[in-house]
C-alpha cells in the first residue's frame, strides 16, 4: 500500500451551497453524522485507507491537525436535526431527494456506502454516474450536483492543493477542479493568503491549522481522507519509488536484481 506525499491522495464529500437545504448548517451536519467513516473505511477500502476529518490530509503531517476528527456517527441525532431544521420525513419516509455525483476515479462502492447511509435517515441521495469528462462538465460547468464525491489530492503543499477548493476567489464556473461546494468565508480567505506567502514555518502552521479548523466548523465537504493506492512490483525490482513523487519519479535510480 503506497501513499505518495507528493500527490498527497485525499477525497472528500462537498456539498453544493447554493442548494437551499444544503444552505442550512444543521442539515449538512445531519448528513455528516449519518456516516460512519471507519465503517466505510473498513467497508470500501478494506481498513487500508487513512481517515481524515482534516481538508489537510495525514500525507501532509508538517500542517495536518491531528485534533480535527469527524463529526460523531450518530443517525439518530442526524434525524432529530432534520426534523428540526423542517425537514420531516413524508408518508414515503423520505425527507429530501438530492442528486449524488462522483468523480470516476471514486471507487463506486464508496458512492453506493453514502447513498445507502443518508437513505437510512429518509435522505434519498440519487447517483448520477458519468465518464470522466461528463463529470467535470456537470460539477463544475453546469453545477448539476447537490452532493459530490470527490477525489481532490492535496498535492505536495495545501497552498497548490487545498486552496483551490476553499478559496471563495477561486470559485470559477467552467473551471475544474476549483471551489466545488461554492464556499464564502472571508476569514478562510485572509488565512489561505497569509499562509501562502508566509516564509516562517512556524507561522505558517499556525495559519493553516486555523484554517482546517474554520472548514470543519462550517462543514462545505465531509473530508473522507487518504485512499488505498497499491502498488504491485515484482521482488527483482528495486529502488523504484525513493522519493515523495512515488511512481510518478523517474525511475532514474529503479535497477533489477539478479
Amino acid at each position: 500500500i503506497c501513499n505518495w506525499a507528493y500527490v498527497g491522495d485525499h477525497q472528500q464529500i462537498y456539498f453544493n451551497l447554493d442548494t437551499p437545504a444544503l444552505q442550512k448548517i444543521e442539515v449538512r451536519r445531519a448528513l455528516a453524522q449519518a456516516i460512519d467513516l471507519n465503517a466505510f473505511n473498513r467497508t470500501v477500502w478494506l481498513g487500508l485507507g487513512k481517515l481524515s476529518a482534516s481538508p489537510i490530509g495525514t500525507l501532509q503531517s508538517r500542517y495536518h491537525d491531528k485534533s480535527i476528527q469527524p463529526y460523531p456517527f450518530n443517525p439518530k441525532q442526524a434525524e432529530a436535526d432534520l426534523d428540526a431544521a423542517g425537514y420531516k420525513r413524508d408518508s414515503q419516509g423520505t425527507r429530501l431527494k438530492l442528486r449524488l455525483l462522483f468523480n470516476p476515479f471514486v471507487d463506486r462502492r464508496a458512492v453506493d456506502f453514502v447513498r445507502q447511509s443518508l437513505g437510512r435517515i429518509g435522505v434519498d441521495a440519487n447517483i448520477e454516474a458519468y465518464d470522466f469528462a461528463t463529470y467535470v462538465t456537470k460539477a463544475y460547468t453546469d453545477r448539476a450536483f447537490d452532493i459530490t464525491f470527490e477525489s481532490l489530492t492535496n498535492i505536495f503543499d495545501p497552498s497548490v492543493g487545498v486552496q483551490r477548493i476553499f478559496w471563495s476567489k477561486n470559485f470559477k464556473v467552467g473551471l475544474p477542479f476549483s471551489n466545488a461546494p461554492h464556499y464564502v468565508n472571508p476569514e478562510v480567505d485572509r488565512l489561505l493568503e497569509a499562509a501562502a506567502v508566509e516564509v516562517d514555518e512556524a507561522k505558517r502552521r499556525d495559519l493553516f491549522v486555523a484554517f482546517q479548523q474554520q472548514v470543519h466548523k462550517d462543514i462545505p465537504s465531509i473530508e473522507v481522507g487518504a485512499n488505498p493506492n497499491v502498488t504491485v512490483s515484482s521482488k527483482r525490482v528495486h529502488q523504484y519509488a525513493p522519493t515523495g513523487e512515488g511512481i510518478r519519479g523517474s525511475f532514474s535510480e529503479l535497477y533489477l536484481a539478479p
